[in-house]
C-alpha cells in the first residue's frame, strides 16, 4: 500500500517552479501581549522590548506573505511585529467584541498578518462555530478566521485555527476529561467547514495550532480520520509536517518530538504547494530563554505556494 506521504511525493514531482510563490506561515507567539513588562495572563511570559526586537527579527526571516498568528492579544500586540506600513491585519471579530466590553487585556485572538498589495482581494469570514464551550466554567474556545484571498484571478481558501489544548493523544471517541471532550466537540464544525469547500471544489488550506500530535497514530488519529473520511466525494486531505520529528527548542526540555503546528491542504490545492518548501524556522541558541518560554514555545512554520 502507498502511504498517503509517499502519494503526496508523487503529486509534488509533477509541480511546476512558479516565478512568484506566495509564502505562507502560521506562529504560536505564546500569549503574545501588547505591554512590555507585563505578563498577558499567569504563567505567561513577560516580555520587554529586547523580545520583541528578537521576534522581528524572525519576521524579517519568514519574509512571509501570509502569516496565521495564535495566542496574540490582538491587533495592539501584533502590529509590535508586523509595521502598518507592509502588513494589513485581519483578527477574530470576538476582539471587538472583548473591547467593547473591556475583556480585551487578558485575551489570546487567533489572526492574520497579510503583506500589502499581494493578492488583488481579501475576504476575511469569522469561524464562530469552533468556538465552542469549555468545561464546568463554560468558557468559549478561539474562533477560527476565514480568509479568502485572490490573485491573478485564482482564489485560495485559508482557514486559521488554534484548536482546545490538553488533548495532544487523548482517545476522542471516548473522550476522558475536559480538555478532551472540549477538543471532540471542535471536530463537528471544522469537518463541516471542509465539507463545505470540498463541495465547491475550491483549493485550501487550513494551518496553524491543532494541539494534536498527528503523527503518534498518524492516519488513525481520531481528528485525522473525522477530517480525512473521504465523504464527500473528492474529499483527500494532506498534512506538512508529515511523519517529521520537530526540531523546534530541540535538546531543551521544551521539545516536542511530535508536532502540533500544521498544514493541511485538499487534493485541489496539493498541485500548487512548492516541493520541498516546508521551512521549521528553530529560534538561535542566543535567543531562546527557555524559562520564560520566549521568543516563543512554538516555532514558526512555512510554505510556499504557487498562487
Amino acid at each position: 500500500m502507498i502511504r498517503k506521504r509517499a502519494l503526496a511525493g508523487l503529486l509534488l514531482v509533477v509541480n511546476t517552479a512558479y516565478s512568484d510563490p506566495v509564502r505562507i506561515a502560521s506562529w504560536n507567539l505564546n500569549n503574545l501581549h501588547h505591554v512590555s513588562g507585563e505578563a498577558l495572563r499567569p504563567r505567561a511570559p513577560v516580555r520587554v522590548d529586547e523580545d520583541f526586537a528578537v521576534l522581528r527579527q524572525y519576521v524579517h526571516r519568514l519574509h512571509a506573505d501570509v502569516v496565521a498568528l495564535q495566542e496574540v492579544n490582538g491587533p495592539k500586540a501584533a502590529r509590535r511585529l508586523f509595521p502598518e506600513s507592509e502588513y494589513e491585519l485581519y483578527f477574530s471579530g470576538r476582539y471587538e467584541a472583548d473591547l467593547e466590553s473591556a475583556r480585551v487585556s487578558d485575551r489570546i485572538y487567533t489572526g492574520f498578518a497579510v503583506r500589502k498589495n499581494v493578492f488583488d482581494r481579501i475576504v476575511k469570514v469569522d469561524n464562530a462555530a469552533l468556538s465552542v464551550l469549555h468545561g464546568k466554567s463554560r468558557r468559549p474556545t478561539r474562533r477560527g478566521v476565514e480568509l479568502r484571498v485572490e490573485r491573478y484571478g485564482r482564489v485560495l481558501y485559508l482557514l486559521n485555527l488554534h484548536l482546545k489544548s490538553g488533548c495532544f493523544r487523548g482517545n476522542l471517541l471516548r473522550p476522558g476529561n475536559e480538555n478532551c471532550r472540549t477538543l471532540a466537540k471542535q471536530i463537528e464544525p471544522l469537518e463541516t467547514w471542509i465539507d463545505e469547500r470540498t463541495r465547491e471544489g475550491v483549493p485550501f488550506i487550513v494551518l496553524g495550532d491543532f494541539n494534536r500530535a498527528f503523527d503518534v497514530y498518524d492516519e488513525d488519529d481520531h481528528l485525522w480520520l473525522a477530517l480525512d473520511d473521504g465523504n464527500p466525494a473528492g474529499l483527500e486531505l494532506f498534512r506538512l509536517p508529515d511523519g517529521e520529528a520537530s526540531t523546534c527548542w530541540r535538546n531543551t526540555g521544551l521539545h516536542h518530538r511530535n508536532p502540533v503546528d500544521f498544514f493541511v491542504l485538499n487534493k485541489v490545492a496539493l498541485p500548487r504547494l512548492i516541493a520541498g518548501s516546508f521551512t521549521r524556522f528553530d529560534y538561535d541558541s542566543g535567543h531562546r530563554d527557555k524559562k520564560r518560554r520566549t521568543p516563543s514555545d512554538h516555532c514558526p512554520v512555512l510554505i510556499e505556494y504557487g498562487l
